[in-house]
């Protein structure tokens, strides 16, 4: 199928920059806005590496790209984001990347628990990230070149409000989660400041996703009639900010209706992104050191 003609016109215009030679990762890239980016990415030439939970999903994705892009070059490897052995076997393996992009996500999963006993959204969507991090970071600051960390937020993020006490309840556990990725996209960008590792939030704004079915309910049928991001349109922030001077620790996603739809640009941080930064990082660690199992000597 390919890319729009609109969207072709905006990169050409817009995406200055060149991704040839450049090898970018994508978790849940099988499908959605992951898929989509990896089409942006295969397009402008980029080495595109699936990180997906289900093989056969991904193999399929990736070669329904290679019927439309039959240059391209694209691989998957298995990571499944709600169990930390996956993640320390990915990590294990993890090749040399010029961009690492943390798409994989889920929506609304009441009592279902991560492979590590978590909360389904929270354990997937922020503790599975911040542990992936601790595994991928330290390779990635090693490889003797720039590196793009890219971790995707949601502007529903905006209206949630982060109680450690009911950290893990599951009214308000999505916003909640993608609250707590942002802030330690904070936490990560002043960390790794001075290095090689370039921090980026980026969001899609509202897209017509399955996501968003679960957001509207039965009014999504409505949203059809509003001027919202195609996934495609959405897509486009991540190979956007790597195609421009985006200085580390912005937060890029649509720029028109209160950051809902429209074509990328870098967008205000929210207030609640920039709080309680600390101490959400100090519970977390807690958190996944409470699930580790102890080493002999330990």
């Amino acid at each position: 199928m390919g890319l729009s003609k609109r969207t072709v016109k905006f990169i050409n215009k817009k995406c200055v920059g060149s991704l040839a030679g450049k090898t970018v990762l994508i978790t849940g890239a099988n499908g959605g806005v992951g898929f989509k980016t990896a089409e942006t990415m295969a397009y402008l030439g980029a080495r595109v590496i699936m990180a997906c939970r289900d093989l056969k999903k991904a193999e399929a994705a990736a070669q329904s790209l290679l019927d439309d892009y039959p240059y391209a070059q694209i691989s998957v490897m298995r990571l499944d984001m709600a169990d930390f052995a996956s993640i320390d076997e990915f990590a294990e393996h993890l090749p040399d990347v010029d961009v690492f992009i943390n798409n994989a996500g889920v929506f609304h999963r009441p009592g279902e628990l991560t492979k590590d006993g978590f909360d389904l959204v929270m354990g997937t969507n922020y503790i599975g990230v911040f542990y992936l991090g601790k595994k991928v970071l330290p390779k990635l600051e090693k490889c003797g070149h720039d590196v793009a960390y890219i971790n995707t937020i949601s502007i529903v993020h905006k209206l949630a409000k982060v109680d450690l006490a009911g950290f893990y309840e599951s009214k308000g556990s999505y916003p909640r989660s993608k609250l707590c990725l942002a802030r330690y996209s904070e936490y990560l960008a002043a960390k790794y400041s001075g290095t090689n590792i370039r921090v980026y939030m980026d969001h899609p704004g509202i897209t017509m996703t399955q996501i968003a079915s679960h957001i509207f309910g039965r009014w999504y049928v409505l949203t059809k009639l509003m001027p919202f991001n195609s996934v495609e349109k959405s897509s486009l922030s991540a190979v956007w900010l790597l195609t421009n001077d985006v200085p580390s620790g912005s937060v890029v996603g649509p720029g028109r209706l209160f950051c809902g739809w429209g074509y990328p640009r870098i967008n205000k941080k929210s207030k609640r992104a920039l709080c309680d930064i600390d101490r959400l990082i100090g519970f977390t660690e807690k958190e996944i050191g409470n699930k580790l199992p102890v080493k002999r000597g330990e």
